[in-house]
């Protein structure tokens, strides 16, 4: 069944209005009729089985049945040093796609691009409500400002568990951390392509993060954000 993304506005009772993009999707790409069944999402955990009963420049619809989703915990919020070219856009992609909940990127010493603009920001909400579609989240990924380091680290006390991937740790991994499908929240940090300083690594132990290791290979940064994002949804018992 095909997907869209309603604003919560749009949705008077059992009557829903569908316009913008999303309508001329339905209308012009898909070529729906009227009679033909869809979902709808909001963005607050609601998603709606709607009829289409009119079409017109705004697609008017029937609502006949609703279903609401809340958050399961652990909460996961991955922290990502910035990278190159499109890595960022694949992995916000792939955080909506793994029921990630939050986003965090940010700016730290060895990061070799700069804070992404405006546009980029738009183009991640966009990435972000076509994966939703695709996988049928009913609460899109939130993806906040770029932060600098301290920014992230700032943040911690927000969180339950405090996790920092590093290369150079040896010794623990996460299966020897606690029980993790316990915990209410986890943020994980996970570096550049040039990785973390050793002052950075520091700062975040006294800051209350848990180094920890991927393991013996040598993953590239965004192959390492993909195996963290899996392994920790899959030990919290979300995946």
């Amino acid at each position: 069944m095909h997907r869209f993304f309603i604003e919560p506005r749009d949705i008077d009772g059992p009557q829903a209005s569908l316009a913008g993009q999303e309508a001329h999707h339905l209308r012009n790409v898909l070529r729906l009729t009227a009679g033909d069944e869809i979902e709808l999402f909001d963005g607050s955990g609601t998603v709606y089985q709607a009829t289409i009963k009119q079409m017109g420049k705004a697609v008017e619809l029937a609502i006949t049945s609703q279903q609401t989703f809340t958050p399961r915990e652990p909460a996961l919020f991955i922290a990502q040093g910035l990278l190159k070219g499109k890595k960022m856009d694949f992995l916000v992609q792939k955080a909506t796609e793994l029921g990630v909940t939050g986003f965090l990127p940010f700016h730290s010493a060895y990061c070799a691009v700069p804070a992404p603009k405006d546009d980029k920001a738009s183009r991640w909400e966009k990435i972000i409500m076509e994966a939703c579609k695709q996988c049928g989240r009913a609460i899109p990924l939130a993806v906040t400002e770029t932060l600098a380091f301290n920014g992230v680290l700032a943040r911690g006390a927000d969180y339950a568990t405090k996790i920092i991937f590093w290369e150079k740790e040896t010794t623990k991994r996460l299966h020897d951390l606690p029980n993790l499908s316990a915990t209410r929240s986890i943020i994980a940090l996970i570096g550049p392509e040039g990785g973390f300083s050793n002052e950075e690594i520091n700062r975040a132990v006294d800051a209350g993060f848990i180094p920890v290791s991927l393991g013996r290979l040598t993953l590239r940064a965004e192959t390492a954000s993909i195996a963290a994002m899996t392994l920790l949804q899959h030990m919290g018992g979300n995946l």
